[in-house]
């Protein structure tokens, strides 16, 4: 199945940016958060917000994942290394 990483991308108390980012590099949303409860509810970890995008781009299925340390898994690394290439173009 097709994961959806969702993480924290930096910010500062009361306004975090947090992200959506598919397999292949996609940022498939993006949300400023007041804190990591709301940016779980605001990406669609606990809540159906963004799945209309997220059923867009994978239409057969995903799964939508948090991690606390996107650094620290290496199928998201690979997907951050995907979006660099795709940013170079």
């Amino acid at each position: 199945m097709k994961k959806i990483y969702c993480f924290i991308n930096g910010g500062y108390e009361n306004f975090l940016n947090v992200v959506a980012l598919a397999e292949d590099g996609h940022v498939l949303a993006e949300h400023v958060s007041s804190n990591e409860y709301w940016a779980k509810h605001d990406i669609g970890v606990t809540s159906d917000w963004k799945h209309d995008s997220y059923k867009s781009f994978y239409p057969n299925g995903y799964e939508v994942v948090w991690l606390d340390d996107p650094l620290a898994d290496e199928r998201c690394v690979a997907a951050i290394e995907l979006n660099k290439k795709l940013n170079e173009r």
